[in-house]
């Protein structure tokens, strides 16, 4: 049961995981990027269309304001998928695969 609702609003920071496998066998490679004052999620579905070079991914809203830090520094808020599947957790993958027209 929810005990807490929380309303995503624009601009909002919005993250994106690339993933990719470097060869058969060996474990997921991730690529996080937070994408920050993003206005709605097409801005960001164009984003990935640029940056995914064919590479799977997963796109998150981050559920509270944090402020940008430097490269090396983890973010810590609280993080609702919007879109694709945890590769790491072995079950169905939905795989998603942009390309221009």
């Amino acid at each position: 049961m929810l005990n807490h609702v929380t309303w995503l609003n624009y601009p909002a920071t919005l993250r994106v995981d690339f993933w990719v496998k470097p060869h058969p066998g060996y474990a997921w490679n991730l690529d996080a990027d937070a994408l920050i004052d993003v206005e709605d999620i097409a801005e960001v579905l164009r984003w990935v269309d640029e940056h995914a070079n064919g590479r799977l991914f997963e796109v998150f809203a981050e559920m509270e304001d944090e402020p940008e830090g430097s490269f090396g520094t983890p973010r810590k808020t609280g993080l609702v998928r919007l879109l694709g599947s945890n590769l790491n957790e072995g079950g169905t993958v939905e795989t998603v695969l942009l390309e221009a027209f």
